[in-house]
């Protein structure tokens, strides 16, 4: 009698896990990096849905990203795709789309990238009526440079550039891009996913140059500088009440006002030439570059998945510190300092404190100089300063005598730059020097006294201010204490002095051989 095996058409456990989204998504760089509440997940899962079920050719798609928050998505698609310059998103998709006309190409930017810097060649690319689809995430706000005032920013809308209010008129995106000649013009916000999915959608497949306006809440910034804190689902509540789905609204009617009504709908939908058709038309004897062969083809396969490792730190009590030497560089008249990081770590902030407290109270000339990637959080950025007793002629920092380096793609980056002889402050449990390197390391538990100790780990970045200040004279004691009261934003000012003084007392007991 023959044995049937009742288990061999189930499904494997691994297909079970299996989501529908893998296929399109680099799930190696998953969880993403955005702020808890960024609505930059929903668009990217709209998308992607859409995308799957457009029938298009994946090998025939082509994502282009532009600088900002946004920038990210392309990073996560597991789709040929470029990462441009800031404002240039759709010159790069120009030049694809007219090298190879096969590719579908899509834009993915944010209001900044696409309607401020980017503005005009958004409007020109729409009067031409180029083959591809936008999707423009709007925040109202440059939520990756620190929540300034940006195109989109409604007027009386507070923003770090604008606390009083944004006297500005912003840009109707649906209105700028339908008067310049866009043939599909649709908006939602990220609560409206369903139908945000269909107009991608519908955008994929029209032909000529369509765009989808998604309103997304920037929760760390736009969101906080004009109601606060929302927790949760409030920025998703706030949509439910203020959005109007009207498909007959005309695109100069949707104006987006400061507490007003968010109108939504599909506002444009025609048909007329694109610019493909008219070269066509009047230029046949042309062939784009993928035709004449012309286009670069490597001869290996690519490979497209990426190997992250994650070391998952111990819960474990912060140790007590060991004996070091103090630095002292101040009589020198001169002395550079790199501080470095991920995005998220306040890298940033930490050097404009340092700077605000020699210049201001110190009374030193000082030049600050930021590098940072195009997102808030997670990626690599650093600040670097240059503090002197005379005039400084040019801001670039090529060896620093003192470094706080909090993330270990930084010290990787940075550390060798180290003066000799000089302070090399780093966080005991994100990184891991290089033995072979003969350098004054000091480690300072600054995230895990955060942590573990103060209940708020985005105050790591103070804490090693502390040490800093302990175990050099670049700045004073009191210099450095004024200048994180007016720095950090208000109503965390005793929650960043306390970390300020773990992190100084903690240095101080290494100064002297004590246990923390």
């Amino acid at each position: 009698m023959e044995v049937v095996d009742e288990l061999a058409d189930m499904p494997t456990l691994e297909e079970i896990e299996r989501h529908p989204m893998d296929e399109l998504l680099r799930t190696e760089r998953l969880p993403h990096i955005w702020c808890p509440g960024c609505g930059l997940g929903t668009a990217l899962s709209c998308f992607v849905s859409a995308l799957m079920r457009s029938g298009l050719d994946l090998n025939k798609v082509a994502i282009v990203s532009g600088i900002g928050c946004t920038g990210r998505v392309a990073g996560y698609l597991r789709l040929d795709g470029f990462h441009t310059t800031h404002g240039r998103a759709i010159p790069f998709a120009t030049g694809l789309k007219l090298a190879n006309p096969d590719l579908k190409v899509v834009v993915f930017s944010g209001d900044g990238d696409l309607v401020a810097i980017g503005g005009n060649h958004l409007i020109h690319a729409a009067r031409r009526n180029m083959d591809m689809t936008v999707i423009c995430v709007n925040n109202f706000n440059y939520g990756m440079t620190g929540g300034q005032v940006g195109p989109t920013t409604p007027t009386e809308a507070r923003t770090s550039t604008s606390p009083r209010g944004n006297l500005e008129h912003p840009f109707n995106i649906p209105n700028l891009v339908s008067a310049a000649g866009a043939t599909y013009v649709a908006r939602w916000t990220v609560l409206h996913a369903r139908r945000l999915e269909r107009s991608i959608y519908k955008a994929l497949l029209k032909p000529g140059f369509s765009v989808v306006e998604i309103i997304s809440p920037c929760p760390t910034l736009y969101v906080r500088f004009n109601r606060k804190r929302l927790e949760g689902g409030d920025a998703l509540k706030y949509y439910q009440e203020h959005s109007v789905i009207r498909h007959d609204a005309k695109p100069w009617e949707v104006d987006i006002e400061l507490g007003g009504e968010i109108i939504c709908g599909e506002f444009v939908d025609i048909e007329r030439p694109t610019f493909q058709n008219r070269l066509q038309e009047m230029y046949g004897e042309l062939r784009p570059c993928e035709d004449l062969g012309l286009l670069h083809r490597p001869s290996a396969e690519v490979a497209t998945s990426f190997e992250v490792e994650i070391e998952l730190r111990e819960e474990k009590p912060v140790a007590a510190p060991t004996r070091v030497k103090p630095l002292a560089v101040g009589g020198a008249g001169r002395v550079e300092v790199r501080l470095g990081g991920f995005g998220g770590q306040g890298i940033i902030l930490s050097g404009k404190i340092v700077g605000k407290a020699a210049a201001l109270y110190d009374g030193r000339e000082v030049t600050l100089t930021q590098s940072y990637g195009p997102e808030s959080r997670g990626g690599a950025c650093s600040t670097a300063l240059i503090i002197s007793d005379e005039a400084i002629p040019y801001p670039h920092v090529t060896r620093p005598a003192v470094m706080a380096l909090m993330s270990q793609e930084a010290y990787t980056t940075y550390h060798s730059q180290l003066t000799e002889g000089g302070l090399l402050l780093i966080d005991a449990d994100l990184v891991e020097p290089d033995p072979s390197a003969d350098q004054h390391v000091v480690p300072i538990p600054a995230t895990r006294i955060a942590e573990q100790e103060l209940g708020r780990r985005i105050v790591a970045n103070i804490v090693m201010l502390g040490a800093l200040t302990a175990l050099s004279d670049v700045v004073s004691e009191e210099a450095m204490r004024k200048s994180i009261l007016e720095s950090v934003p208000k109503g965390t000012e005793e929650l960043n002095m306390k970390a300020f003084q773990r992190g100084y007392e903690y240095a101080k007991r290494m100064l002297a051989g004590e246990s923390a």
